[in-house]
C-alpha cells in the first residue's frame, strides 16, 4: 500500500518524506553569475495550492530532460526550506528542494486543474495591495520604454517600462 498524498499547503520543514501529487505549472532554468545552472519550477496540487521547487545544479542532469511543463506526477521526498528567493512566484512560505533520493513518477492526474494564470488586477497593484517581493501575472501592454541599461560584461540588461492596463 502506498503512502497517502500530502497537501502542498501542509508542507513545512518538519520532515523530508513528502509525497506530492502535483502538476508542473511552470519550469525555468537559472544561471548564476558564475555560470552554474539550476532549475526552478512551480507545482500545484488538486486544491490549487502552489509551491516553488528548486533542483540544484548537482541534480540537474537527472531531471532536466524528464521534467515537462504541464505534466502531472507524484514526487516523493525532498527537503523544505524557508522561501528566501529574492522574487517569489507564489505565496507559500516554504520552498521544496529535490535531493539525491527524490523520486518522481509521471502519472495522469485528472483532478489537478490544467496550467492557469493567477492574474492580479492593476488597481490592486497601484493601491499597494500586493507583496513587493512577489512576481504577479498581469494583462497589459508596454506603452513606453523609459530607460535601457546597456549590456556590459557581467551585467544584465535592465529595461524600465510603463505598462498600460488593457481592461
Amino acid at each position: 500500500m502506498s503512502r497517502k498524498v500530502d497537501s502542498v499547503k501542509d508542507i513545512n520543514d518538519s520532515k523530508e518524506t513528502w509525497r506530492l501529487a502535483v502538476r508542473i505549472m511552470d519550469v525555468w532554468s537559472v544561471v548564476n553569475n558564475k555560470g552554474i545552472e539550476h532549475l526552478e519550477m512551480i507545482v500545484m496540487d488538486s486544491l490549487g495550492d502552489r509551491i516553488q521547487v528548486l533542483i540544484r545544479h548537482d541534480h540537474l542532469l537527472k531531471w532536466k530532460e524528464v521534467i515537462k511543463e504541464n505534466m502531472t506526477c507524484i514526487i516523493n521526498n525532498g527537503s523544505v526550506y524557508n522561501n528566501d528567493f529574492q522574487w517569489k512566484v507564489c505565496d507559500h512560505s516554504k520552498k521544496f528542494m529535490f535531493l539525491g533520493g527524490t523520486t518522481m513518477k509521471a502519472i495522469e492526474l485528472q483532478n489537478i486543474p490544467p496550467k492557469g494564470y493567477f492574474f492580479k488586477d492593476f488597481g490592486e497593484i497601484l493601491q499597494g495591495k500586493c507583496k513587493t517581493d512577489r512576481l504577479e501575472d498581469i494583462i497589459g501592454a508596454v506603452s513606453e520604454i523609459n530607460h535601457i541599461q546597456s549590456n556590459t560584461p557581467g551585467k544584465k540588461v535592465v529595461v524600465s517600462v510603463v505598462l498600460k492596463d488593457l481592461k
